[in-house]
Protein backbone atom coordinates (compact mmCIF):
# COMPACT_ATOMS: atom_id res chain seq x y z
CA UNK A 1 0.00 0.00 0.00
CA UNK A 2 2.49 2.52 0.46
CA UNK A 3 4.07 2.49 -2.76
CA UNK A 4 0.72 1.73 -4.70
CA UNK A 5 0.43 4.77 -7.07
CA UNK A 6 -1.98 7.70 -5.28
CA UNK A 7 -4.05 7.79 -8.55
CA UNK A 8 -4.79 4.09 -7.44
CA UNK A 9 -5.58 5.14 -4.00
CA UNK A 10 -8.32 7.52 -5.09
CA UNK A 11 -10.47 5.36 -6.89
CA UNK A 12 -9.98 2.53 -4.39
CA UNK A 13 -11.11 5.69 -1.81
CA UNK A 14 -14.13 6.62 -3.96
CA UNK A 15 -14.65 2.82 -3.55
CA UNK A 16 -14.79 2.72 -0.08
CA UNK A 17 -11.47 1.59 0.70
CA UNK A 18 -10.90 2.14 4.21
CA UNK A 19 -7.04 1.01 3.85
CA UNK A 20 -6.64 3.46 0.83
CA UNK A 21 -8.09 6.41 2.42
CA UNK A 22 -5.93 5.36 5.86
CA UNK A 23 -2.72 5.73 3.34
CA UNK A 24 -4.00 9.15 2.01
CA UNK A 25 -4.74 10.84 5.32
CA UNK A 26 -1.63 9.38 6.23
CA UNK A 27 0.51 10.85 3.43
CA UNK A 28 -0.83 13.98 3.45
CA UNK A 29 -1.55 14.55 7.37
CA UNK A 30 1.27 16.21 8.15
CA UNK A 31 1.41 18.71 5.55
CA UNK A 32 -2.21 19.40 6.39
CA UNK A 33 -1.78 20.10 9.68
CA UNK A 34 1.34 22.45 8.98
CA UNK A 35 -1.05 24.63 7.22
CA UNK A 36 -3.59 24.83 9.70
CA UNK A 37 -1.10 25.85 12.58
CA UNK A 38 -0.12 28.30 10.48
CA UNK A 39 -3.76 29.46 10.13
CA UNK A 40 -5.32 28.77 13.67
CA UNK A 41 -2.11 29.02 16.09
CA UNK A 42 -3.34 26.13 17.82
CA UNK A 43 -2.69 22.50 18.54
CA UNK A 44 -5.98 21.31 19.12
CA UNK A 45 -8.14 23.64 16.41
CA UNK A 46 -5.45 22.64 14.18
CA UNK A 47 -5.98 19.00 14.63
CA UNK A 48 -9.98 19.92 14.67
CA UNK A 49 -9.70 21.58 11.84
CA UNK A 50 -7.59 19.14 9.54
CA UNK A 51 -10.17 15.82 11.02
CA UNK A 52 -12.93 18.34 9.65
CA UNK A 53 -11.37 18.53 6.39
CA UNK A 54 -10.41 15.35 5.81
CA UNK A 55 -14.17 14.05 6.87
CA UNK A 56 -15.41 16.70 4.32
CA UNK A 57 -13.19 15.36 1.99
CA UNK A 58 -14.23 11.75 2.00
CA UNK A 59 -17.53 12.13 1.65
CA UNK A 60 -17.26 14.49 -1.19
CA UNK A 61 -14.45 12.63 -2.78
CA UNK A 62 -16.42 11.68 -5.79
CA UNK A 63 -16.49 15.06 -6.66
CA UNK A 64 -12.49 14.85 -7.10
CA UNK A 65 -11.88 14.77 -10.82
CA UNK A 66 -8.23 14.99 -10.85
CA UNK A 67 -7.83 18.46 -12.19
CA UNK A 68 -5.55 19.10 -9.20
CA UNK A 69 -3.43 17.11 -7.68
CA UNK A 70 -5.21 15.05 -4.18
CA UNK A 71 -2.51 17.16 -2.49
CA UNK A 72 -3.85 20.92 -3.80
CA UNK A 73 -7.53 19.82 -3.55
CA UNK A 74 -7.03 18.82 0.15
CA UNK A 75 -4.54 21.90 1.03
CA UNK A 76 -8.27 23.86 -0.02
CA UNK A 77 -10.07 22.18 2.52
CA UNK A 78 -8.19 22.81 5.16
CA UNK A 79 -8.04 26.52 4.61
CA UNK A 80 -11.62 26.40 4.24
CA UNK A 81 -11.92 24.91 7.46
CA UNK A 82 -9.72 27.07 9.52
CA UNK A 83 -11.74 30.49 8.11
CA UNK A 84 -14.37 28.85 9.25
CA UNK A 85 -13.61 27.75 12.99
CA UNK A 86 -11.93 31.80 12.92
CA UNK A 87 -15.57 33.05 11.93
CA UNK A 88 -16.80 31.45 15.07
CA UNK A 89 -17.86 34.21 17.61
CA UNK A 90 -16.45 32.29 20.57
CA UNK A 91 -12.47 32.27 18.77
CA UNK A 92 -10.63 35.48 18.84
CA UNK A 93 -7.30 35.35 16.66
CA UNK A 94 -3.91 35.21 18.32
CA UNK A 95 -1.79 36.30 15.16
CA UNK A 96 -1.65 39.62 12.79
CA UNK A 97 0.48 39.59 10.04
CA UNK A 98 2.99 42.34 10.46
CA UNK A 99 3.91 43.29 7.30
CA UNK A 100 0.34 44.32 6.94
CA UNK A 101 0.03 46.66 10.14
CA UNK A 102 2.03 50.43 10.20
CA UNK A 103 2.59 52.60 12.98
CA UNK A 104 4.87 53.08 16.26
CA UNK A 105 1.00 51.66 18.11
CA UNK A 106 2.34 47.67 17.07
CA UNK A 107 6.02 48.16 17.91
CA UNK A 108 5.04 49.97 21.36
CA UNK A 109 3.02 47.15 22.33
CA UNK A 110 5.05 44.25 21.59
CA UNK A 111 7.62 45.49 23.23
CA UNK A 112 5.80 46.39 26.45
CA UNK A 113 6.47 43.63 29.19
CA UNK A 114 3.15 45.28 30.96
CA UNK A 115 0.04 46.54 28.04
CA UNK A 116 -2.39 48.89 29.64
CA UNK A 117 -5.96 48.15 29.21
CA UNK A 118 -6.24 50.80 26.62
CA UNK A 119 -2.81 49.20 24.67
CA UNK A 120 -4.73 45.93 25.05
CA UNK A 121 -8.03 46.73 23.64
CA UNK A 122 -6.25 48.46 20.52
CA UNK A 123 -4.34 45.34 20.53
CA UNK A 124 -7.62 43.19 20.46
CA UNK A 125 -9.18 45.12 17.95
CA UNK A 126 -6.41 44.92 15.31
CA UNK A 127 -6.43 41.22 15.92
CA UNK A 128 -10.81 41.18 14.73
CA UNK A 129 -10.12 43.54 12.47
CA UNK A 130 -7.17 41.85 10.64
CA UNK A 131 -9.00 38.48 11.22
CA UNK A 132 -12.12 39.97 9.40
CA UNK A 133 -10.21 41.27 6.21
CA UNK A 134 -8.55 38.86 5.30
CA UNK A 135 -11.79 36.19 5.64
CA UNK A 136 -13.72 38.51 3.98
CA UNK A 137 -11.12 38.44 0.77
CA UNK A 138 -12.31 36.32 -2.51
CA UNK A 139 -11.71 32.99 -1.57
CA UNK A 140 -8.78 32.44 -4.35
CA UNK A 141 -7.06 35.06 -2.81
CA UNK A 142 -7.74 34.36 0.77
CA UNK A 143 -6.21 30.95 -0.06
CA UNK A 144 -3.04 32.31 -1.24
CA UNK A 145 -2.83 35.10 1.40
CA UNK A 146 -3.06 32.45 4.21
CA UNK A 147 -0.90 29.53 2.71
CA UNK A 148 1.84 32.29 2.29
CA UNK A 149 1.52 35.05 4.57
CA UNK A 150 0.08 32.79 7.12
CA UNK A 151 1.20 29.27 7.07
CA UNK A 152 4.33 30.22 6.09
CA UNK A 153 5.00 28.12 2.50
CA UNK A 154 7.11 29.48 0.05
CA UNK A 155 5.82 31.18 -2.97
CA UNK A 156 6.54 27.84 -4.79
CA UNK A 157 4.85 25.67 -2.30
CA UNK A 158 2.14 27.95 -2.28
CA UNK A 159 2.14 27.94 -6.18
CA UNK A 160 2.23 23.77 -6.31
CA UNK A 161 -0.43 23.89 -3.96
CA UNK A 162 -3.23 26.03 -5.55
CA UNK A 163 -1.96 24.23 -9.50
CA UNK A 164 -0.87 28.10 -10.39
CA UNK A 165 2.61 29.85 -11.65
CA UNK A 166 4.77 31.89 -9.01
CA UNK A 167 4.22 34.98 -11.49
CA UNK A 168 -0.03 34.18 -11.03
CA UNK A 169 1.05 33.13 -7.13
CA UNK A 170 2.02 36.51 -6.88
CA UNK A 171 -0.36 38.57 -8.76
CA UNK A 172 -2.67 36.84 -6.37
CA UNK A 173 -0.56 37.67 -2.96
CA UNK A 174 -0.43 41.44 -4.28
CA UNK A 175 -4.26 41.98 -4.50
CA UNK A 176 -5.40 40.15 -1.14
CA UNK A 177 -2.46 42.55 0.54
CA UNK A 178 -3.78 45.76 -1.19
CA UNK A 179 -6.90 44.43 -0.19
CA UNK A 180 -6.33 43.72 3.48
CA UNK A 181 -4.52 47.08 4.06
CA UNK A 182 -7.48 49.28 2.28
CA UNK A 183 -9.47 47.63 5.06
CA UNK A 184 -6.90 48.19 7.98
CA UNK A 185 -5.75 51.60 6.35
CA UNK A 186 -8.50 54.01 8.69
CA UNK A 187 -6.74 52.08 11.91
CA UNK A 188 -3.85 53.73 10.80
CA UNK A 189 -4.97 57.45 9.03
CA UNK A 190 -0.79 58.46 9.35
CA UNK A 191 -0.06 55.25 7.37
CA UNK A 192 1.57 55.27 3.77
CA UNK A 193 -0.77 55.05 1.36
CA UNK A 194 -2.36 51.47 0.54
CA UNK A 195 -0.85 51.60 -3.36
CA UNK A 196 2.36 52.32 -2.35
CA UNK A 197 2.31 50.14 0.31
CA UNK A 198 1.29 47.45 -1.41
CA UNK A 199 3.67 48.13 -4.69
CA UNK A 200 6.96 48.48 -2.61
CA UNK A 201 5.77 45.11 -0.52
CA UNK A 202 4.92 43.23 -3.91
CA UNK A 203 8.82 44.15 -4.82
CA UNK A 204 9.44 41.74 -2.63
CA UNK A 205 7.49 38.89 -3.03
CA UNK A 206 9.96 36.09 -4.25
Amino acid sequence: MPDKPEIELIEQSKQGDQAAMTELFGRHYPASLRVARGILRSEDESQDAVQAAYISAFQHLNNFRGDACFKTWITRIVVNCCFMQLREPRRRVTWVDLDSVRGWHVQDILTSAAPTPERAAWWNEITVAFSDAVARLPKHLREAYALYSVSGLSLREVAAALGLTVPATKTRLFRARHRVRVRLQPMWPDARPCGATARSKARRVN
